[in-house]
């Protein structure tokens, strides 16, 4: 018969907020996770850009220098030249994200991706 997968019942979601700032090493283990974990493991992280021309019709506030994303990989998304993996999803965030001390409350920008 048909044999269980957790893959069809569960998510494993982790929030890396500073994935984009890891250190070469760092996004080894990150790879590394991708390949010993089912595919049901994934990994959700901020991502910036600086504002371009765009950012005044787009109403994003004049006191803020960077584009603020919530991005979603896991292990099916292409892996760039630096070895991060390229987001699979990327929903842009109202602002700075990361707050004063609680680091679950940072890690609220995942929620999206649970849904």
């Amino acid at each position: 018969g048909d044999i269980w997968h957790p893959n069809d019942c569960f998510t494993c979601l982790v929030s890396m907020q500073q994935y984009k700032s890891f250190s070469p090493v760092q996004v080894q283990q990150t790879n590394r996770m991708f390949d010993t974990f089912p595919a049901s493991f994934k990994v959700a992280f901020i991502d910036w850009t600086d504002k371009n021309i765009t950012a005044e019709v787009d109403g994003v506030h004049g006191r803020q220098r960077r584009r603020y994303f919530s991005c979603l990989i896991d292990r099916d998304c292409s892996t760039r030249p630096d070895g991060r993996r390229a987001p699979k999803l990327r929903i842009e965030l109202p602002g700075y994200p990361i707050l004063g001390d609680g680091k679950s409350d940072n890690q609220n920008h995942a929620i999206p991706f649970m849904r």
